[in-house]
């Protein structure tokens, strides 16, 4: 099925990612991630998306992004990282989409954006997050809407 793409996934060594690749295939994938996978070392590259030094690792083949890097913990100190990574992160995936003409994003986001006890929100639903976490998640969509609209045409956001 995805035998002759080439997908890049930012932040694939977690629960949701290491699953993904196996089901994608660890030979069309590429990881980076700032922690190794327990299951897919091999196609996993160290990096902190803070930090432009992924872009080395990016090839510009790629059909396109998953982007599933968060700080996400309720611990998370200082919570300026919630922010770093969530919303700077971003900033930066997309800098190296861009510089490598990647024009498909897939982006995994959080129930947060939207606040506490909502009733199944859905995609359009006012967003009221509670917590730096869904604040910095909120960020990041806005980010990612801004660079769709600035090309709608050739790109994608999902």
């Amino acid at each position: 099925m995805y035998s002759n793409k080439k997908i890049l996934i930012i932040g694939g060594s977690g629960f949701v990612g290491t699953r993904l690749i196996s089901l994608i295939g660890e030979e069309n994938c590429l990881n980076i991630d700032k922690r190794l996978s327990q299951k897919y070392n091999s196609i996993t590259r160290l990096y902190d998306i803070r930090d432009m030094n992924f872009l080395k690792e990016v090839d510009p083949n790629t059909e396109f992004v998953i982007h599933l890097a968060a700080e996400h913990r309720d611990d998370v100190d200082p919570v300026s990282l919630y922010y770093e990574v969530n919303v700077e992160g971003t900033r930066n995936v997309l800098k190296a989409m861009n510089s490598k003409g990647i024009k498909r994003i897939i982006f995994t986001s959080s129930v947060a954006v939207y606040g506490l006890n909502k009733d199944n929100p859905r995609e359009d639903h006012q967003t009221d997050p509670f917590n730096h976490y869904g604040i910095s998640k909120m960020k990041a969509e806005i980010l990612l809407t801004e660079w769709y609209n600035e090309n709608p045409e050739e790109r994608t956001l999902i």
